[in-house]
């Protein structure tokens, strides 16, 4: 297999397999760990570093990055866009899903903050919501990555923190913001005129023409289907 070493060729990978995991979340299914080297990540190269990719992607709305395949991490790509949009968001309004009970209460809250206020930083989130990273954090992180799961809310980057003084410090987090602010909008134009199940079967089709020694079954477990 030939390894993934500079941005560029990492989109056009994504772009020819239609989605990718970030990590190896399903033996046989393509993922950006296994398709680069180790020896290149975390040098804060925004052209030759993977970690940096997936913010850069998000950024430049080459490709979608997030909690986006079944609630695990993954790129894709803007042809296969509308197909997870039409076969993740929910049916119902969200309003509806929270009289019926189906939302947890910190989905609910996340959502509401969202219909407020977009874009936000994870610490934004979890500044609003009233946790730390050590206490409440957990909860809040997932109900970030069910909201990435349902195409309600997304990865538009990252952005460190800024000091009094006006100075960035510390990692960069993540900013999501609306889908339906950040999606270019022929990225969701298809998915107005194709159903749910069909989206799905064609992810389904998509998946496992790229995959190795996966069921159908397993891939549609891993996408949450």
């Amino acid at each position: 297999m030939v390894k993934l070493t500079n941005y560029n060729d990492f989109i056009e990978r994504v772009n020819e397999l239609g989605f990718m995991a970030f990590s190896n979340t399903l033996p046989g299914f393509p993922s950006l760990t296994a398709e680069t080297p180790g020896g290149i990540w975390h040098t804060g190269n925004p052209q030759t570093d993977p970690w940096c990719w997936k913010d850069r992607a998000a950024e430049e709305k080459k490709l979608a990055f997030g909690c986006v395949l079944g609630g695990n991490k993954g790129f894709i790509a803007p042809p296969m866009y509308a197909h997870f949009y039409a076969a993740c968001q929910p049916e119902e309004h969200i309003e509806e899903l929270q009289v019926f009970g189906f939302l947890s209460p910190e989905v609910w809250r996340l959502w509401q903050l969202f219909e407020t206020r977009s874009p936000l930083s994870t610490g934004e989130i979890r500044q609003e919501m009233g946790v730390t990273k050590k206490k409440g954090g957990s909860r809040v992180d997932k109900a970030i990555s069910e909201l990435e799961r349902m195409f309600c809310i997304t990865v538009a980057g990252c952005r460190r923190k800024i000091d009094k003084f006006g100075q960035p410090f510390g990692w960069a987090s993540n900013v999501y913001d609306k889908v339906e602010n950040w999606a270019p909008r022929e990225w969701l134009v298809e998915s107005q005129t194709i159903g749910r199940e069909e989206s799905r079967n064609r992810i389904l089709d998509r998946g496992l023409t790229i995959s190795q020694n996966i069921s159908r079954e397993q891939l549609a477990a891993m996408l949450r289907f």
